[in-house]
């Protein structure tokens, strides 16, 4: 067995444990059903022209909107993001409580705090794009704690959730972790001073591991570690999708409010997620 991965279906809580704490990631191998890559990749391949930019505002902040899925970039070599994808369609929001990470997010978050989700989207990234290197044990963010030291309890401020829709290796832009960063009391020589994130690739940094993906993998870490993505040289396209799972307590990162179709179409526990605290009204107020 290799050191950072195991198979999805593993019942041994204490070795994947020991993995996530002494790396800050670990991947699940074969974690997302066959018919579930089927179904999120023909919705990729349905809106294509958006992934094009024939349908896309070139803002960083505000883009097209398909129903209640926005489309949207950090910065632009990132690539297309459709933020909200959970109301995308039934297979995202299975995905919110799936089975092969769902049990890990909530004991690595603690039930004690409950679980939400930060953010959901569907990247799609092309030639030359990547994500700077951003993140680490040292940057003062709440979402960013690692451990409650004090009870040697778990306490993780946000767990990302990277999933790969197709096979993610050498050249095609693959995700990127320094092992061990999310305990460093030092920045990233690239992070130096007050700088969060270097506009620089991350794939060619100082202790960066590119996460090499088939489809179907997912690769959970702590947000505290140093991170970002190695820049795409090969044609075609990358498409992953990420999911944040982070305390109830934290706010959504871009404040979708949930549709009602989507609220009426999820179970208990997922509606337990995406609503963890549900909103509270005057009596005869709603929202607007």
């Amino acid at each position: 067995m290799s050191q950072d991965w195991v198979n999805a279906g593993e019942k041994d809580e204490y070795l994947i444990d020991y993995l996530f704490d002494l790396h800050g990631y670990i991947i699940l191998k074969n974690a997302i059903k066959q018919e579930d890559l089927d179904e999120m990749n023909k919705w990729v391949d349905d809106h294509r022209e958006y992934v094009e930019g024939k349908r896309r505002d070139n803002d960083r902040d505000a883009g097209a909107w398909i129903g209640h899925v926005e489309t949207h970039t950090y910065s632009g070599p990132d690539g297309c993001n459709f933020q909200n994808i959970i109301e995308g369609g039934p297979v995202f929001r299975r995905l919110i409580n799936y089975p092969a990470w769902i049990d890990h997010c909530r004991r690595w978050v603690n039930p004690t705090n409950g679980l939400s989700i930060h953010e959901n989207l569907l990247n799609v990234r092309g030639k030359s794009g990547y994500i700077g290197i951003h993140g680490g044990g040292a940057i003062p963010l709440c979402y960013l704690t690692f451990r409650q030291e004090n009870t040697g309890e778990w306490m993780v401020g946000q767990i990302n959730v990277i999933s790969a829709l197709n096979d993610i290796g050498p050249g095609d832009g693959a995700p990127t972790l320094i092992p061990g960063s999310h305990k460093s009391a030092m920045r990233h020589p690239k992070l130096s001073g007050q700088v969060y994130r270097s506009d620089e690739a991350a794939g060619d940094q100082v202790g960066m591991k590119e996460m090499h993906l088939e489809a179907g993998d997912t690769v959970l870490f702590t947000d505290a570690m140093t991170h970002g993505s190695a820049a795409r040289t090969n044609d075609g396209y990358r498409r992953m999708i990420l999911y944040r799972y982070s305390p109830r307590f934290l706010r959504s990162r871009f404040h979708y409010v949930p549709s009602k179709e989507l609220l009426a179409d999820m179970d208990e526990g997922q509606r337990g997620i995406i609503q963890p605290i549900p909103p509270r009204f005057a009596p005869g107020r709603l929202i607007g």
